[in-house]
């Protein structure tokens, strides 16, 4: 299988193809090292992909290409300076793992859930008992849901997911498994990929009691994106490293264009090519979805790819509009869009006892359909 990368434009200079590998000339990358990491003292040296670069508690940076490390002069990135041979194909290799094995192979490939913040693979599945009794849900939507992950997974990655169900059958033999990735899945709505909402949906459970299922371990969730990456591992050898970039372009009446544009990106990569790639009038972007308060920034300052920050770019045309907050009219528009019926309208009154926190996913829908430009949500992140 060969995994879709940018032209070559955008990523090198200076190139030469031989026997189907690909020798880089230049190529600088930028990390972002973890708070509070305990840094070695061998820097600079010369590293490979794949090799740890730094171990933290809630996640682990690999080398995305081969070349020469450093530190800033701060040490809170790592300078990668590329100057080693590119690998451009992945091929399928079916591997048979004990549960030991495939917690290793989670953690050599720094695998992170992309479903629950600050939470490594091998930490999460470790979590859960071999033996215990439980349900596993394998999703068909992501958080957001920008990319179509269960496509990829069944188009792409058939083998390797028939695989993957296998694997975990056997190294949870007592779990049960809810395969919910098939070529007929419901189209995505959100909050659709939220792993509460979406666990009280197949189980007809509250927020509250799907949230605690989640919290006490007996429901296990895995999304799509986060399964596209251990297939990639387990079954193509290819770690944590890049992940996929959506960008959605907004025009100066604040319409999205919702072609499908994606990328396949390595982490600290520049993001330059975004300006030379995409049309001059778009000069604003934010890597905060639609639901979320949006941070600005000039597209000529977007830096470096932080692949554990970054899965969305949009780009706008101009500034988006501050949205201003007038008083509520008492429309109910953000109680009746609310999918969990949390009463969110109490918050906007400062009734918070009436608020139901207990039910509130923080979807932001509230927030979107507020015809008085209240932003509910922020008032709820307050409450919680």
């Amino acid at each position: 299988m060969v995994f879709p990368k940018l032209p070559r434009s955008f990523t090198r200079k200076l190139h030469k193809t031989e026997n189907k590998r690909e020798r880089t000339i230049q190529g600088n990358f930028l990390i972002p090292v973890p708070p509070g990491s305990s840094l070695p003292d061998d820097f600079p040296k010369r590293v490979s992909l794949g090799e740890i670069l730094v171990d933290a508690q809630t996640k682990r940076i690999l080398s995305p290409v081969n070349g020469l490390a450093s530190l800033t002069a701060d040490r809170t990135h790592f300078q990668i300076k590329q100057d080693g041979a590119w690998r451009t194909d992945s091929p399928l290799q079916i591997t048979s793992y004990t549960y030991e094995t495939f917690l290793e192979i989670c953690k050599v490939g720094a695998l992170a859930s992309l479903d629950f913040e600050h939470l490594t693979l091998d930490q999460y599945f470790s979590s859960f008992k071999k033996d215990g009794t439980f349900d596993i849900f394998l999703a068909p939507y992501a958080r957001y849901n920008y990319l179509p992950f269960s496509n990829f997974i069944l188009d792409e990655m058939p083998e390797a997911f028939k695989e993957f169900e296998s694997l975990i059958r056997k190294i949870f033999p007592n779990a049960k498994i809810h395969n919910e990735i098939k070529p007929d899945f419901i189209p995505f709505k959100h909050p659709d990929g939220i792993p509460e909402f979406f666990i009280s949906q197949k189980t007809g459970s509250t927020i509250r009691d799907a949230t605690t299922a989640l919290d006490s371990r007996t429901v296990m969730y895995l999304g799509p994106e986060t399964i596209y990456h251990i297939l990639r591992m387990a079954f193509y050898n290819e770690p944590f490293t890049r992940r996929h970039l959506y960008v959605c372009l907004v025009d100066r009446k604040g319409r999205m264009d919702t072609e499908s544009r994606f990328y396949l990106l390595t982490n600290g990569q520049s993001l330059d090519f975004v300006i030379k790639n995409f049309d001059s009038r778009y000069k604003i972007a934010s890597f905060q979805s639609m639901y979320e308060g949006v941070n600005s920034l000039d597209i000529r300052s977007l830096g470096n790819f932080d692949i554990y920050n970054h899965s969305i770019l949009l780009l706008y045309e101009r500034l988006p509009v501050i949205r201003n907050s007038f008083a509520c009219i008492d429309c109910y528009e953000c109680n009746t869009y609310c999918p969990t019926n949390a009463n969110p309208i109490a918050v906007v009154k400062n009734n918070s006892e009436e608020f139901v926190k207990s039910q509130c996913i923080q979807c932001g829908i509230c927030t979107l359909y507020c015809p008085s430009g209240i932003d509910i949500r922020s008032k709820i992140q307050g409450l919680v």
